[in-house]
């Protein structure tokens, strides 16, 4: 199998795989688009029909719809709200085929309140599996991951 790192530097030209530098800028966009929180118009037209996102708490969410009214209700949660991403790394991709990418992004959020209780500083990593169809780049599959503390050991 072969994979081509992307940089996300967009003036770049990736040949290994027949992807452009246009590729790169467009499964780009499509990244940033869905990490405007509140903002689900994005959904209609970044995410497949049949998308499916795994949540850091093990939720399962199958079909953009399903997305969509997942995110609705957790942007007007007020203790979603009170948080702040305070860290965003710039993300990586990988093509798979000229068609798939592979995006991870890291970030960090502070001030989520879960419970009634501040939790401490999420780390997050998210990966994004991308397919081309039709010429346009679409959100197929989202994996979500909270880094955890490692438990002391006595």
């Amino acid at each position: 199998m072969i994979i081509a790192l992307a940089s996300c530097d967009s003036k770049k030209q990736l040949s290994t795989l027949n992807t452009t530098s246009q590729d790169t800028i467009d499964v780009l966009n499509v990244y940033k688009l869905n990490i405007e929180e509140g903002n689900l118009d994005t959904l209609q037209t970044t995410w497949a029909k049949d998308a499916r996102w795994l949540n850091a708490f093990g939720r399962v969410f199958v079909g953009k719809d399903t997305v969509k009214s997942w995110l609705k209700h957790l942007y007007s949660m007020p203790g979603y709200a009170a948080s702040r991403i305070i860290r965003r790394d710039d993300p990586q991709i990988a093509f798979i085929r000229p068609d798939v990418a592979v995006l991870h992004e890291y970030h960090e959020r502070e001030g989520q309140i879960i419970n009634g209780k501040i939790m401490p500083t999420r780390k997050i990593n998210t990966t994004y599996i991308l397919s081309k169809e039709k010429g346009i780049w679409l959100i197929r599959d989202k994996v979500t991951m909270d880094e955890r503390e490692p438990v002391k050991q006595d």
